[in-house]
């Protein structure tokens, strides 16, 4: 279960509905991301929209299957919360898995990158915010298409649990945050996997 820490005095009466909520909880994050947007986009034309809600909706449904929220984001990103990483992971590989297997209509195929981190996030007005949020879709951003990247801390939270392998992706410079960040990939079938880089070099997130 999530776990719920308080920082601040509560909202009080007559406070607006709009402040964020003053209760710290911990939860996975799954965020996602189409690569090459832009060039589904002009290839696409006017089916892009259709597109768009079909990858949504798979999305959606290896999200819910798990007991998780589904959160469609503007653009083509989404983000889900999870209270267990080994829900998070399991869902974010059959979504892919749902995406590679999706016969896409001229061939025109989204390939998505997700990433999974594990932090604490403040509800305003329904949607997660904080600076777990903010590093998950950083960490997100590393990934390849089809990829499935996990911060360490998931990584360290499904070792053994009998989700899929989780191997070693490196250290990686996250923009606005101190410090390299050590990245995970998930490894299973339908799921893209990028070879280990050479010491000194990074290369999630280039296929």
């Amino acid at each position: 279960m999530a776990t719920t820490t308080a920082t601040v005095t509560g909202r009080g009466p007559g406070q607006s509905g709009g402040e964020p909520s003053a209760l710290a909880r911990h939860v996975v994050i799954v965020h996602s991301d189409m690569v090459s947007s832009t060039e589904l986009v002009e290839a696409a034309g006017p089916r892009y929209p259709q597109l768009l809600a079909r990858h949504r909706a798979l999305i959606g449904m290896a999200v819910e299957r798990v007991g998780g929220r589904f959160l469609a984001h503007a653009g083509d990103g989404t983000l889900a919360l999870f209270d267990d990483p080994r829900d998070a992971v399991a869902a974010a590989v059959d979504a892919q898995r749902a995406l590679g297997d999706e016969p896409w209509p001229g061939g025109l195929a989204p390939r998505v990158r997700m990433g999974v981190h594990a932090g604490e996030v403040y509800d305003l007005d329904g949607e997660p915010v904080g600076l777990a949020v903010n590093l998950g879709a950083r960490i997100m951003a590393l990934a390849a298409g089809g990829q499935v990247v996990v911060s360490d801390a998931v990584a360290r939270a499904v070792a053994g649990g009998g989700v899929p392998r989780v191997a070693d992706a490196g250290w990686h410079q996250v923009r606005n945050h101190a410090g390299p960040v050590h990245l995970h990939q998930v490894v299973a079938d339908g799921l893209t996997v990028v070879v280990p880089p050479p010491v000194g070099v990074t290369l999630v997130g280039v296929a």
